[in-house]
C-alpha cells in the first residue's frame, strides 16, 4: 500500500513570477501549431508560444485545462487521486 501525502497546489494566477517563469520555460518545448495562409493562399503551419501570450490568456489556458502547480511552477495534477468513498 502506498503512502498518503498532502501537498499544497496552486492555480497559475496564484504563482509568483519565478514560478510562472519556470512553467513558461517548460512550455517553450511544446508550441501550439496552427494553420495560416501565406500571400499566395498556401496553407502554412505557424507556432504559438505560451510564453508570448499575455497573462490573462495564460491564466485562461491553465484554468480551461485544470492545471494545478506546486510552488515552483511544476504541474502536479497528475499526482491527484480521487478516492471513491463507497
Amino acid at each position: 500500500m502506498g503512502k498518503l501525502i498532502t501537498i499544497k497546489a496552486y492555480e497559475y494566477a496564484e504563482l509568483n513570477d519565478k514560478a510562472k517563469n519556470n512553467f513558461i520555460h517548460e512550455m517553450w518545448d511544446e508550441p501550439f501549431e496552427y494553420e495560416d495562409e501565406d500571400k499566395q493562399g498556401n496553407t502554412i503551419i505557424k507556432y504559438d508560444y505560451f510564453g508570448e501570450w499575455d497573462l490573462k490568456d495564460q491564466i485562461e489556458h491553465c484554468e480551461m485545462n485544470d492545471y494545478i502547480f506546486n510552488k515552483y511552477g511544476e504541474l502536479v495534477g497528475h499526482l491527484e487521486e480521487v478516492q471513491d468513498n463507497e
